[in-house]
């Protein structure tokens, strides 16, 4: 479960100067088949891997979750490499990070919100008020 203990723990490990700044995200889930049943369908879904998203000053880290969200060492994709930087609002409980480089292109899904988790709406809500979706 994702718990403040373990954003501190990630801030701590990778010495972070941290300023509300961080935010969980996950890749964009896939349909892989669909059965269909009567009036109901049931559907396999490909695995949603998880990350930590910091936007810092020189550029945008993201942590790999790993066990029970603890994070790997950061990909880190510096202001100067990203071509192209967007993140779009999403009118419900999710976000959508769309950043190109010449050598990549990664597309996240935001969450607004996360359940016992107040400081992921708190962040948000901060990165909101920075303008962190136009760098």
């Amino acid at each position: 479960m994702l718990t403040p203990e373990k954003l501190e723990k990630l801030i701590l490990k990778y010495d972070i100067a941290y300023n509300h700044d961080i935010l969980p995200g996950h890749t964009k889930e896939k349909i892989r088949w669909v059965l269909p049943e009567g009036i109901a369908n049931a559907m396999a879904f490909e695995k949603a891997e998880s990350f930590f998203i910091g936007f810092f000053e020189d550029g945008v880290y993201v942590f790999p979750v790993i066990n029970d969200w603890e994070a790997d060492d950061p990909t880190v994709f510096e202001w100067e490499s990203i071509r192209s930087f967007e993140v779009k609002k999403g009118v419900f409980m999710e976000n959508e990070l769309h950043l190109i480089t010449d050598q990549m292109m990664l597309e996240l899904k935001i969450p607004k919100r996360m359940a016992n988790n107040p400081w992921v709406k708190e962040n948000a809500i901060f990165l909101n008020s920075i303008n962190y979706n136009c760098k």
